[in-house]
């Protein structure tokens, strides 16, 4: 028991004896940075912890604090250590989970580790005309280039975003595609789709590699077969892919090849880790055709590399991220265009025209 003491309070005199002391502390504290820019400025950014025990504090400027009591929270912590999973979060960024140990003994507060955020992406966009007729131009192609000094990162877009996570070193390779065989759609693919539904699947197996094409190639999709649905390949039934559908395909006008997908070249790595919707892949080198990302493995996916205008003449680039500034090529034949483009990742669309 402590000493007695006395508290006035409303006119009363009260003598108090403290049964016990507790401390309330910063057990854990961290400061969140941009990936890009490094200072985080979001008014939203917040920290949120799976325990009822535990409370946080976080500021617009990307410190923050997880707090609690920590003889309730880690009451062995003499003899054991702890974990505590937590996520932060801001308007504009993905969520970032993180996992802090609380060693044995702990001196508190405890460090986090750093915390590096990554802006949501956005979607570039535009217009492909003639310098000359102001005309639209179909069929041009937008592609990410190098400055005329070469980084050591090489930032590739893509001309449809990645359907998995993959580790930084993952292999990524340039590949040529032969169409092997072909089939129609006999019921239309919505984006997010898994399963294709086709009028032949004679030479699929698990591994195979399927194309879906619309729009003379403007829209553009590879997928990996997992499994084939019941009844005999040579009739019309259901293809399981690995990996769900970016977008959406007409059953009326959308054209099906089974493909062969070879290495071209010597292979690279990425040069960070990418997650599923990522539509700049930043690899050791700069991807001028198709490339597949750990091919042969179960998170295999195959993507061609930039986009196309269509008959009016407009392009869009989804998943742009993960970079400052990408310096893009527009080109048909012998007209070409080249734009350095800082990426306004406060817009949810970037308009980028180009004039050939």
């Amino acid at each position: 028991m402590g000493t007695p003491y006395q508290v006035e309070a409303n006119g009363e005199l009260y003598t108090v004896v403290d049964d016990v002391t507790t401390f309330y502390w910063a057990v854990i504290t961290g400061v969140a940075s941009d990936e890009i820019f490094g200072t985080v400025t979001a008014p939203g950014f917040a920290v949120t912890v799976n325990r009822t025990d535990l409370g946080t504090k976080a500021t617009a400027t990307g410190l923050y604090a997880i707090t609690g009591y920590p003889t309730q929270s880690f009451p062995q912590l003499a003899t054991t250590s702890y974990v505590v999973d937590y996520v932060l979060s801001a308007p504009g960024y993905r969520d970032l989970p993180m996992v802090v140990t609380i060693p044995v003994n702990a001196t508190f507060p405890v460090s986090a580790p750093a915390a590096a955020m990554r802006l949501l992406p956005v979607q570039i966009q535009g217009r492909v005309v003639s310098s000359i007729t102001r005309l639209p131009i179909s069929g041009a192609k937008i592609a990410s280039i190098d400055p005329a000094t070469p980084p050591a990162v090489h930032p590739t877009v893509l001309r449809s975003p990645v359907y998995f996570a993959h580790a930084n070193g993952a292999t990524a390779q340039e590949v040529s595609t032969a169409t092997i065989g072909s089939a129609a759609l006999t019921q239309d693919v919505v984006g997010g789709d898994q399963v294709l539904n086709l009028s032949t699947r004679t030479g699929l197996a698990a591994g195979s590699v399927v194309c879906l094409t619309y729009a003379s190639g403007v829209r553009l999709e590879y997928g990996v077969v997992d499994h084939l649905g019941p009844g005999a390949a040579a009739t019309p039934g259901q293809v399981f892919l690995r990996s769900a559908l970016n977008c959406s395909y007409p059953m009326a006008s959308t054209t099906v090849t089974f493909v062969s997908v070879t290495p071209v070249g010597g292979a690279a790595t990425l040069s960070n880790d990418a997650n599923a919707g990522d539509g700049v892949l930043l690899a050791s080198q700069l991807f001028s055709q198709a490339v597949a990302i750990e091919f042969g493995g179960m998170l295999a996916e195959v993507h061609e590399v930039g986009a196309l205008t269509g008959v009016d003449g407009y392009y869009a680039l989804d998943g742009m991220g993960r970079v400052q500034e990408i310096m893009f090529k527009a080109s048909q034949g012998a007209l070409n265009q080249t734009v350095d483009w800082f990426v306004e990742y406060d817009q949810p669309f970037n308009i980028v025209d180009f004039r050939l």
